[in-house]
């Protein structure tokens, strides 16, 4: 009998233990310090779209901003949220954005439909375990290594940092800095307060210095090379290659935005008579224009480019990367 007790004693303990232990890793949420969350140029643009294993998760102008997920063809959307979402980041089965409840989903309703929520946000890619990381007007987010480094609008701007798990919020800066242009432990960000140069903030002890002086605007880093916008060169874009400090001048348009893909620099030609998204190739040759329009909000996956027109903030556009199609209005409706 008491060989009997004993045997179910130790069972009964040892599923306890391994319960205890599936329940503890469950609730741990995977960090890298590799991580980088969605490429700058995106992120420069508000970040409506991130690529990620093999899904596309985006802000869907269609249905309030929600945030969905669909395959990189464009299949099989999913609402992930009933709520407005943007600067879409994600790692390791995770992602992480600002939602604000001003853009609600019409599926919303009683007390949802009456708080006001906002913030920045944790879910699982399917949508699941919805988590309030940190309540605040928030700007710009970026993933960088084990932290998401966001810009706060209150009380003059400022840039903050959090650990994925929620753990150890810390102020960074007292400028609202753009954490946006990150890569391999650095964020290249213009100044704010005091110049207009381009500078370094190194994650690893949120120190750093100035790189470019000048009147830059916003870097982004694409193997090796710093793109930016040049404002004494009537905003034109220009590159830095950040091994031998060479400074080329890309193009003679302005630009009011840009996105830069491991082939190309899309951007929104600013003209008066003849304004549309054009194309060129990381050194500047065969620029093509692929819409005649004012847009912006250029994102990029590995098969579209989607932007916006000027306007029309409730409607994404959308053309193939390939050209195999002319940009036209991307529709997605959740079912």
């Amino acid at each position: 009998m008491n060989r009997k007790f004993i045997l179910i004693f130790s069972i009964f303990i040892l599923l306890l233990a391994g319960g205890l232990t599936y329940y503890v890793i469950a609730r741990q949420i995977p960090m890298d310090s590799l991580n980088r969350g969605n490429t700058p140029g995106n992120l420069q643009n508000s970040g409506l779209f991130l690529e990620m294993d093999g899904k596309v998760y985006f802000s869907n102008a269609n249905d309030y901003n929600c945030l969905y997920s669909m395959n990189v063809d464009e299949t099989n959307p999913k609402r992930l949220t009933t709520m407005g979402a943007k600067y879409i980041n994600g790692a390791d089965g995770y992602l992480y954005f600002y939602m604000d409840s001003t853009s609600k989903s019409d599926k919303v309703t009683g007390l949802g439909a009456a708080s006001n929520q906002y913030g920045l946000y944790r879910c699982k890619v399917n949508g699941e375990k919805l988590t309030s990381l940190h309540r605040d007007f928030c700007g710009e987010v970026q993933l960088c290594g084990e932290y998401l480094y966001y810009q706060v609008k209150t009380d003059g701007g400022s840039l903050y940092k959090i650990r994925c798990d929620k753990k150890d919020l810390t102020k960074v800066a007292d400028e609202m800095i753009s954490p946006v242009c990150y890569s391999n432990g650095i964020i290249y960000y213009t100044g704010v307060t005091n110049d207009h140069d381009i500078h370094t903030l190194f994650t690893s002890n949120d120190g750093g210095a100035s790189v470019l002086s000048g009147y830059y605007f916003f870097p982004e880093e694409q193997d090796g090379y710093l793109y930016y916008m040049n404002g004494e060169t009537n905003y034109s874009i220009w590159r830095t290659n950040l091994t031998t400090g060479l400074q080329e001048q890309v193009t003679t348009d302005r630009a009011d935005c840009f996105c830069v893909d491991r082939e190309h620099i899309y951007y929104a030609f600013s003209d008066a008579t003849a304004p549309g998204l054009r194309r060129c190739n990381l050194d500047g040759s065969d620029t093509i224009t692929l819409y005649n329009g004012i847009v912006n909000s250029i994102n990029l996956t590995s098969r579209y480019v989607y932007f916006k027109v000027y306007g029309n903030d409730n409607q994404l556009y959308h053309m193939p990367l390939d050209l195999s199609a002319a940009a036209g209005p991307f529709y997605v409706i959740s079912k």
